[in-house]
């Protein structure tokens, strides 16, 4: 037994850390799709959108969700799974829930394999009509570092995360 960490970068509209990181922890302490014991918040890392690296950690985020994706295409073309049609044998366990990690880094939904969350959109992806407003108020956007925190449970750390027990929700 032990903690399991995990990092996100989260896109907040708001005009400081301070607001910023109420936002951010009012979203994790209300969302139904992930839950951490602890939600940690750097300020260090804190990057407001007059930040040199801005526009590339943004990138990098993006990236990182793009190559998470990826590599969840590659294990379904592993197995076989290589065109749509081949998912209509595709059976409950963890193929399907790869799946499902895919839909929801496709669709917006937060979770454990997001790297990179627009807390603005609900979204994975940054739009180019948010780019833009972005782009001529910068003050009024920040990317927070996040770190989720689990104690673990049993010997797989993630099993924390896959089920609520002993906190009366359901997952998704």
């Amino acid at each position: 037994m032990g903690t399991l960490e995990i990092s996100h970068d989260i896109l907040i509209a708001g005009s400081d850390f301070a607001s910023c990181q109420q936002q951010v922890k009012r979203f994790f302490a209300r969302t139904m799709l992930i839950h951490y014991d602890e939600v940690l918040i750097s300020e260090n890392e804190a990057l407001s959108g007059t930040g040199k690296s801005f526009r590339a950690r943004m990138a990098a985020g993006l990236s990182a969700n793009q190559k998470v994706v990826g590599e969840f295409l590659e294990n379904l073309k592993d197995e076989g799974y290589v065109a749509l049609d081949d998912l209509l044998s595709l059976e409950k366990g963890y193929l399907s829930k790869t799946l499902h990690t895919i839909a929801h880094l496709q669709d917006g939904f937060i979770g454990i394999d997001s790297r990179f969350y627009n807390l603005v959109e609900d979204s994975h992806g940054v739009s180019r009509h948010l780019q833009q407003k972005i782009a001529a108020t910068p003050a009024s956007y920040w990317i927070l570092k996040v770190t989720g925190r689990i104690a673990s449970t049993g010997e797989d750390p993630l099993d924390a995360l896959r089920t609520f027990e002993g906190r009366g929700k359901s997952r998704d």
